[in-house]
């Protein structure tokens, strides 16, 4: 079925969403390099909101209610970590740490090598080994500089994790 005008215009208008969030939560000009014109928002059939921002058949990130904030997949996490400089909204893994990681476990203060001072409970948080290379994402459980400070507990809640590392 071909777009109409009004259905190209609502599009534009519901990436503008998307990438204003984007712009809120990971920092200003971040949304239009996340998503580029490519990029297709799907609407909830519930709400009529935003739920799902895919680029080609895939999803880059979904639209968390009730805080109307992005929880990004791999991909989206693999596209952020090139946008964004180092360490910013990154938490590093000790290399002892990595296979616990990649069977599932969530990590612990114990795991960590170096992470963003500036993270605060609940953002969106880039799990990467000594290299660089995206292990998962997640979300933070406490602030950066408390994972630095605690000698235990779980930071970092994952959501997703790259197998194939």
């Amino acid at each position: 079925m071909p777009l109409t005008e009004a259905s190209r215009s609502s599009d534009r208008d519901l990436l503008k969403i998307v990438r204003a969030i984007a712009d809120y939560q990971f920092g200003r000009g971040v949304g239009e390099k996340l998503f580029d014109d490519e990029c297709i928002v799907k609407i909830s059939k519930r709400t009529g909101r935003p739920k799902y921002v895919y680029r080609g058949e895939e999803i880059l990130a979904t639209v968390r209610y009730p805080d109307n904030l992005l929880a990004l997949t791999l991909k989206g996490a693999e596209k952020l970590s090139k946008i964004l400089p180092r360490p910013r909204f990154r938490v590093v893994i000790k290399p002892k740490a990595l296979n616990k990681i990649l069977k599932g476990m969530n990590p612990t203060a114990r795991d960590i090598l170096d992470v963003d001072e500036r993270l605060l409970p609940g953002e969106e948080v880039l799990v990467e080994d000594l290299k660089g290379e995206l292990i998962g994402v997640g979300r933070a459980v406490v602030s950066g500089s408390l994972m630095k400070d605690l000698a235990s507990g779980v930071v970092v809640k994952l959501r997703k994790i790259r197998k194939n590392h």
